[in-house]
Parts: structure tokens; sequence; C-alpha cells
């Protein structure tokens, strides 16, 4: 017997999607290489580095632009179809390694076509809200009456693409027959980006600021390291305790927010390096060390994976290890990030 199963539910749901969101008016031809493109943006790969692309589809990209603070745009095709879409894509996923963003323009005037492909990006303190974020709070953007409309789609990480609207509608396509393999990102980031400064006293402002900062480290950490294990501990937390014994501990700890804390006047590229330094110790094999008062304090660090404590966990050595932490009842460690290389991620407090 012959059985074909095929995910049309799902392209159904993409079309509602885009024909909500663009008013009726998203391109059928532009929609129909979207649909063939998607499933590969998942794995992209380019010559055999991996990618996770962004695309951002609007009708009006300059005045997109025109709602943040020091962006910038570089426009690299202008055709009269859609016939390109794939080979202008596959020739821009490149600068995504940048943080550039591509943009696909599509405009229909009287039977005229016109697409335009290009990048953008904002050129911003790594403490500041990122260009997704800036345009989905865009209060002239989200109006329902605008006749602007864009919608970002990213791959997030084997499994999933996320499409937003600058309208504040966001969707997941799962690819895997695993509903766990949806991520909430922004909730599990936001849990542990404020356990990760709970002990920490500075001003609301500031405050902000470094928690931007983090958020934005970690989401560079999603897209461009293939897993990692990061565990808060106390701020009163010392080694030698024969847990955490076998790794790099630094003489003196990294303290990323005193960088721009103490005065107005901060080095941006000071912060940015050190930023990059961070995501390199997180690229490591092991656990990176934190703790509650925002500071770098160990990495390379090795614990050894105990089955019964960790529980029955489907998982390669990182997930083993991460249960056996969120599990082993310390008082002293708060809680554990966890991504594995297939993008699969969590943030979970070590239970008491």
């Amino acid at each position: 017997m012959n059985e074909n199963i095929f995910y049309i539910d799902a392209k159904t749901k993409v079309v509602d999607f885009l024909t909500t969101e663009f008013g009726g008016e998203f391109p059928i031809k532009l929609q129909n290489r979207l649909m063939n493109f998607l499933p590969s943006m998942i794995n992209y790969e380019e010559e055999g580095r991996k990618y996770k692309p962004t695309i951002f589809f609007t009708n009006n990209i300059d005045f997109v632009l025109k709602q943040i603070t020091n962006s910038v745009k570089i426009e690299l095709y202008k055709d009269t179809s859609e016939s390109e879409f794939v080979s202008r894509i596959k020739a821009l996923v490149p600068f995504c390694s940048l943080d550039w963003c591509i943009y696909v323009d599509e405009k229909i005037n009287e039977e005229k076509t016109e697409v335009r492909y290009g990048i953008f990006r904002t050129i911003s303190s790594i403490k500041d809200a990122q260009t997704e974020e800036i345009l989905f709070k865009a209060p002239s953007l989200q109006e329902r009456n605008n006749k602007t409309f864009g919608i970002f789609v990213s791959a997030e990480n084997n499994w999933t693409i996320t499409m937003k609207s600058i309208k504040s509608r966001e969707m997941n396509i799962n690819f895997s027959f695993d509903i766990k393999t949806v991520n909430n990102w922004e909730g599990e980031i936001k849990e542990f980006v404020d356990a990760s400064f709970a002990k920490l006293r500075t001003t609301k402002k500031k405050m902000l600021d470094i928690k931007n900062m983090y958020k934005n480290v970690f989401k560079n950490v999603l897209r461009s390291v293939n897993g990692t294990l990061c565990v808060i501990v106390d701020a009163d937390y010392k080694k030698n305790d024969g847990f955490f014994d076998d790794g790099t501990w630094l003489p003196e700890p990294i303290n990323l927010s005193k960088l721009f804390l103490q005065t107005n006047n901060y080095n941006e590229q000071k912060l940015l390096t050190m930023t990059n330094l961070f995501i390199a110790m997180l690229n490591y094999d092991g656990i990176t060390l934190v703790n509650n008062q925002g500071e770098i304090i160990a990495y390379n660090v090795f614990v050894e994976a105990n089955l019964r404590i960790a529980g029955n966990i489907i998982g390669g050595a990182r997930k083993r290890a991460a249960y056996t932490i969120i599990n082993s009842k310390r008082k002293n460690i708060v809680g554990v990030y966890f991504q594995s290389h297939e993008g699969e991620m969590f943030y979970a407090p070590v239970k008491q």
C-alpha cells in the first residue's frame, strides 16, 4: 500500500497569514516562491557554511525604515518579476551572518511589477533594542488601516520557522513531529536575563540597558553558536565545592555591566569586544558560569552527568548535564540556560 503524507495544513495556514497581514495584496507568484523556499531555510547552507537567514517582506521598505533611528539600507537588485527570487536570496544570505536582514520589497502598479532586493540593519549599541523589536513596537506600523505591510520570516532552529508581522501577529511553522521543538524564546530568555541580574543594584534605566545587552548577546548565541550551557549561580558561590571544579575559573570575574554603569561615556568598542569574548566562552565545550550580579566567573566547566539525578532524558551529554544541574537541588545554583546544536533551548530554575 502506498501512502502519502503532506503538510498541506501548514501551507493553508501560511497562505492565510500572508493574506491577512498584507490585506489580501501579497503577490501570488512571490507567495509560491516563498512556499517552495521555506523548507530549506531551517538548514540553509552555502559552500559548507550554515546560516539562519532573516527575510523581511514588505510593500514599502523606505517608510518602514523611517521608523528606525540610525538604520541603513543597501539596495542590490531591482527586477520586473519574481522569477529571480531564489537566486537573489541565495546571493544575500551570507550578509545575515553579520546581522543584516534581507528585504524583499514588491510593488504592483497598473499591472507593472517591481521587486527590489537588498539588506538593512540598525547602527546601534549592543545595549539598545534591535531592528525587529523596534519595528514590532512602532505605533505607526501597527495601525490596521496603515497601508504599509511587513513580515519577518526567520529560521529559529533546525525545526522551526517564525513569521512575525509588524502588526503584532506571530506564527511558528514546525517541521518536526514534536510540538516541544517550538521554542518560546522571548519568554525563556526574559526569565534567564531577570535571574542573571537579580542581585545587581542600579537605576531602572541602566538595568534596562544591561538586560537589553544580555538579551542581544543571547540572540546572537541562538543564531551563531552550535549549542551552549550557561549556569547562573548565586553571587556568594565559591569554587571548590566539588561540583564545578573541573573548568577554567577567571582570577578576576568579567563584569560586563560595569563597562557602562559607572559613566555615561562608556566605551562601546570595549563593551562589544568583551561581549564577543563572552560569546566565544559560550561556544566552548562545557558550561559557562555567571552569577546573579551579572559577572562571568568561569567557562569550559564540566560536571559528571548523573543519570539517576538527570532523569529519563533523551538527548546528548549537554542535555544530561543540564538536567543533572537542574535536579541537583543545590541552593547556591540559580538556574540553567540550555541550547542544543539543533537549536532547542530552554531556561529552567534549579529545583530546591
